[in-house]
């Protein structure tokens, strides 16, 4: 049984609002990667909305942070949306906060 849920929805050309609910752990982040990689596109917008992630590791926020500049990299956006409680202190404890682009809720996120 997959402990992490990922469902994209595309917003517009180059946009897509990626939905994770569960656990982004080190049985979950290689998948996931292979799922978030190919929507990273030259000035695009990736959202995950992360209001239903409770529990993100290292190797989560890995692909977080790869994620980000990655996304950095080719022009684009990656933005978290109103990651839950034991996931903001995760990017807080590490720093990550200081590296990922977190918005309040989905509206935000989405507006340029």
């Amino acid at each position: 049984m997959d402990r992490l849920a990922v469902a994209v929805v595309p917003d517009g050309p180059g946009r897509f609002v990626v939905t994770l609910a569960g656990e982004l752990d080190l049985a979950a982040s290689e998948g996931f990667w292979a799922e978030l990689e190919p929507l990273l596109e030259p000035s695009g917008l990736v959202v995950l909305d992360g209001s239903e992630l409770d529990f993100l590791d290292s190797s989560g926020l890995r692909i977080l942070i790869l994620a980000a500049r990655r996304a950095g990299e080719l022009g684009g956006r990656l933005r978290l949306v109103a990651p839950h409680r034991a996931v903001q202190r995760t990017l807080e404890l590490t720093g990550a906060r200081a590296i990922l682009e977190t918005r309040e809720n989905l509206d935000a996120a989405l507006a340029d």
